[in-house]
This record gives structure tokens, sequence and C-alpha cells, in this order.
């Protein structure tokens, strides 16, 4: 790849942007901070109105046709993460131009250049799909925590793979690959030693707490029976030591049997009278929390144990062409005498409606599995964020003819947390269950234990489709966006809704919304963080924005949108210098 007159683009004129005191706020991980709330107090203005002006005939961005543009630098063709900012260097995932690998862009936060690039290595595996690096990674220090899209929990030193070089070495890829092998601090393959498998790619971001690094193994239920192993008893979320690689924790609460699909999500944390909690929402539409590790827990390396299916069984029920009449799943399978016609089941059934069975238990066995034989995550509480009613309704994916609608849905944005509450929207990849089924969003009293799904919901919103995003939380206000690009604006107390604002038509939001500045980005809309509703200018592009989310630091916005990360802010009462 070469980041040169063609690739990379910045303004051979800087300015400053922002007023008076920089706020030197960095952006090092997924939402900006631990609690994942994609809101940040910024001390510089930022803009209302950007143009990202004009091509010359090489295809490169004029910069001074531009407006509020502090640089542009072209990345892949595919990024699906979201930048982080440390330390003067912007990182970012996507697709290595002219190839199929995944890797990271480092680039100077003052000018876009380029500093350094991570070559993701491919494990030796069978076929593998070309993904971007969807995990936003986080930066502490010199390391770099995130997943690799095979399914592989890495740290790298940021001192080897930045440290100097010649500038050849900055374009030649089989040298860079070698440099990103070198630079590999540990990796641990989620996919060989706990068979977690997983759809598409791995897309959540890791916590760094403390000493420990927590990460969601992606495990999933598979669409395409045969082609991908299911394996119900793999953790969903385990822990590493930040500094070895050495898995110290698991969760042990058998979420594989339970999940609707995949899972995608990432945990965040929060600190409730004094006490953090870490929080994960899984792929079953629950929200937990649990305990963090307990550093004086004696932990024995590689020792593993056998464990088995506690139960319940899910048994989905195929219902192409059939008249379920309104009922329950399990009202149904009494209604047709189902069970008479099944073997024994080993344990007790959980019956759920779908459109060509995903792979499942066999119900006349009790499944076994050897797992990590690891100090286990104690929880503190568990929320249902999947209303009763909403599970009765068939999942009618997209790929066999069916209209996408109804899919109960599960969790794949982030839980959030602030001020003792939990905040979290559910709904399930858009691209097997639907744009356009039913969603919530629910606030949840994080002060209580045990299973607090009738006691510890605070207010909960309906009025929407189903959301992928991660709420921000600001100013007494909630912000959301659902799956069909409409934007909500709630009272963080009460649920109330003040405003709606459909931000893109005909179209599936992947993204989640920033607020900075009394503002909220979401792609290239720009509205007032108020309860008023005001549409500002936003941001004129022809290209769009697919999966990324846009970030702020330092007094400037970094999105992406098309093949380029724009570096936005406001120059408005600058000259040039």
């Amino acid at each position: 790849m070469t980041f040169t007159r063609n690739v990379i683009l910045y303004a051979s004129i800087l300015f400053a942007c922002g007023i008076g005191i920089a706020s030197a706020k960095d952006w090092p991980e997924w939402c900006g901070q631990a609690s994942r709330n994609m809101a940040a107090k910024s001390d510089q203005r930022l803009p209302d109105s950007v143009d990202c002006g004009i091509q010359n005939d090489a295809g490169e961005v004029d910069i001074q046709s531009t407006k509020n543009v502090k640089w542009v630098a072209r990345i892949g063709r595919r990024t699906t993460g979201s930048p982080v900012i440390s330390r003067g260097r912007v990182f970012v995932g996507t697709i290595w131009e002219g190839g199929d690998e995944a890797c990271f862009l480092c680039l100077d936060e003052k000018t876009g250049s380029l500093l350094g690039s991570f070559i993701c290595p491919k494990p030796s595996r069978g076929k593998l799909e070309a993904w971007a690096i969807s995990s936003t990674p986080t930066v502490e220090d010199d390391r770099l925590y995130f997943v690799s899209p095979h399914q592989e929990a890495m740290c790298i030193d940021l001192k080897i793979l930045l440290g100097k070089h010649n500038p050849g070495e900055m374009n030649d890829k089989a040298t860079i690959e070698q440099l990103s092998l070198k630079s590999i601090l540990w990796r641990y393959d989620m996919f060989e030693k706990l068979k977690a498998y997983y759809h598409h790619t791995a897309s959540s971001s890791v916590l760094v707490h403390g000493d420990y690094v927590y990460v969601c193994t992606g495990n999933g239920r598979s669409w395409v029976p045969g082609r991908i192993p299911f394996s119900p008893l793999t953790p969903s979320l385990i822990v590493f030591n930040k500094m070895t690689g050495q898995l110290v924790a698991r969760d042990d609460e058998q979420i594989g049997e339970q999940i609707y699909r995949g899972q995608y999500t990432s945990p965040s944390l929060g600190i409730v009278n004094g006490k953090a909690q870490i929080l994960f929402a899984t792929g079953d539409g629950i929200c937990h929390a649990f305990e963090p590790v307990d550093p004086t827990a004696h932990v024995v390396p590689d020792r593993w144990t056998n464990t088995s299916l506690r139960g319940p069984i899910v048994y989905f029920i195929d219902v192409r062409e059939k008249d379920t009449g309104g009922l329950l799943p399990s009202e149904y399978a009494r209604s047709v005498n189902l069970l008479s016609t099944l073997p024994n089941p080993a344990l007790p059934l959980e019956f759920r409606f779908s459109m060509n069975v995903p792979a499942t238990t066999p119900i006349d066995v009790i499944p076994t599995a050897s797992v990590p034989d690891v100090p286990v995550l104690k929880k503190i509480w568990w929320f249902d964020c999947i209303p009763s009613d909403y599970k009765k309704v068939p999942f009618y994916p997209h790929q066999i003819k069916g209209d996408g609608r109804g899919h109960p849905c599960d969790i794949i944005g982030t839980p959030v947390f602030h001020s003792n509450r939990v905040y979290v929207a559910i709904g399930g990849d858009p691209n097997h269950g639907g744009r356009d089924s039913k969603g919530r969003i629910v606030c949840i009293d994080a002060t209580m234990t045990g299973d607090v799904t009738e006691k510890a919901m605070i207010w909960s919103y309906t009025n929407m489709n189903q959301s992928v995003s991660t709420v921000a939380v600001a100013d007494g206000l909630v912000f959301v966006v659902d799956s069909a690009y409409t934007v909500y604006c709630l009272d963080a107390d009460t649920g109330h809704c003040y405003w709606t604002h459909s931000a893109r038509q005909n179209a599936t939001c992947f993204s989640s919304p920033l607020v900075a500045d009394g503002k909220v980005y979401i792609e290239k809309t720009i509205l007032a963080a108020t309860r008023k509703f005001e549409l500002h200018d936003g941001i004129n592009n022809r290209q769009l924005t697919e999966y990324s989310s846009h970030c702020v630091a330092n007094g400037v916005v970094f999105a992406v949108i098309g093949r380029r990360l724009w570096a936005i802010c406001d120059k408005s009462d600058h000259t040039e210098r």
C-alpha cells in the first residue's frame, strides 16, 4: 500500500483548532471511556457545518475547497471499526489497499501523515472471510489491545511497531508483515482454544480495567447448520492478564445455549457506590453485571475441566408456511403435540419460533465440553431486556425469503453506565433480523442484586425500531439511533421522548451517535443536543458512513466517511499561519 500523494491527503498549512486552552483529552478506546458513554465534554468549539470539498483530477481532495476540515487521509476500502486517539496518534482498523488483509493504520493526529501500519496475521485454518478489524482498539500507554477478525485477542507493542524505521519500510508490505509479527506481545486464539465460533467477524472491543483485559469471545449459533459448529458451553466473557496474556477468569452462564444468533457487544465498566461492575450484554438479550477479577485468586495456567449443560435446551420450531395462531412457542408446541414426535428430552426444553432452523443442541443428550479451569466471574445482577411479548414472534431472516421482521432481538450495542444507571438498546443483526423489527431501550438501576428484571427498571421506551447502536447520555438526555436511522432524544430520568429525526432515508444504521459540545453527530447529520429540536447544516460529503462511529479528541471530530478519515474542527475564528 502506498501512502503518498494519492493516499495520504492533508493540508500543507495547519490551522489551530478550537478556542482557548486545549482540552488535551484523548479518545483511547471504544466510546472514549470505560463507561462506554458516547458523550464528551469539549472546551473547544466543534463545527455544526462541514464541507468536505472537491476532488482534483487525480482524485485527491483539494483541502483549500473544504470548510472546517483540518486534514483528510485515505484509508482502506472497508472500515468497520471506529478511530481512537492516544498521545498524538490516530488508530483506525481497515483493509489493506490492494489486498484483503485486515490492518491498523496509525496516523499523526496533527497532520494525518502515516506513522506506521499493522497487518493482522491470519491463523492457519480454513478459508477466512475478508473483514477489516472491526474491534475498535484500546490503547494504554504503548500497548494496543483488540480482537482480530479471526477471533484472536491480541496485544501489540507500539514501541516496536512505531519505532524508527527506514522511510521505504512504511510502504513495503512484506516488511510490515514481519514487523507486525514482531510487535505482538501476546495473542490468544479463541476459535482454536475455546471453540468460540462466530459469524462474519469479531466486532466487540475489549475493556481494560486494572491489570486485566475483559473480552467477548463472540461465540454464536450458526444459521448454516453443518458449516459452522455450534458450541453452547464455550464462555462468552473471558479475562486475560493484560501484561502476559494469561487467561485468568471466565463466565459460567452457559449463554451459548440461550443466544438467538451471535454475540457482538463489548463489555463496559460501572462504578456503583465506589465498587466496580463489569457490564456485559449478551446474545440472549440479557444485561449482566459481574464482579471484577479477584487479583488474589489462584490461577493454574492451561488447566482444563469438564462441564455439562445445566439446561434448558433451546428447541427451535420451524414455522415456514405454518399458522402459529398468535400462540407462544410453548403453547404452539402443546397445540400440535410436538413432544410426541420428539426423542425423550434429556433436559427441560425452551421452545422458540424460527424459520430455517439454526444449529441446535440435540435434545436427547446432555452436552459436555472442556473449558478453562480458571476462577468464574461472580454475578452481581442480571436484567432481561427483551419483553416477553417480543419473544413469541417468529424470526424471519432476509436470506431465506422472509420479510426480515419479528426477530425477538438480542443486544449488539454496548451497555452504557451513567450515574448508577445502565442504558442499553436491543436489536439483532439487521442483515439477518430485519431493520424494521420492534426495538426497545431500557434504563436499569445498577444498585440492586440478583435477577432485577422486574424490580430495577427505571423506565423503558419501545416506540422505536431495533437498534445495534450504543447510546449517549449527556445533560439529562439520552440519544439513541435505531437501525432505520431515526434519532431519538429521550429524558434520562423518565424516558420521555422530546423529539425524533430521520437522519437518513431507506438505509440501515450500524453507527452510534456521538454527543460533544452540545451537538449530536451521526454519520453526516449534526443536531443540537437539546430538548428542543434543531437541525444544523451537517457534513457535506457525497460518500457515506457504513459501520464506523465518529469520535472526538482535543477539539477535533474524527469521522470515517467513504474511504477516507476526516479530521474536522471549527476554523471560523482563525487565520492561516
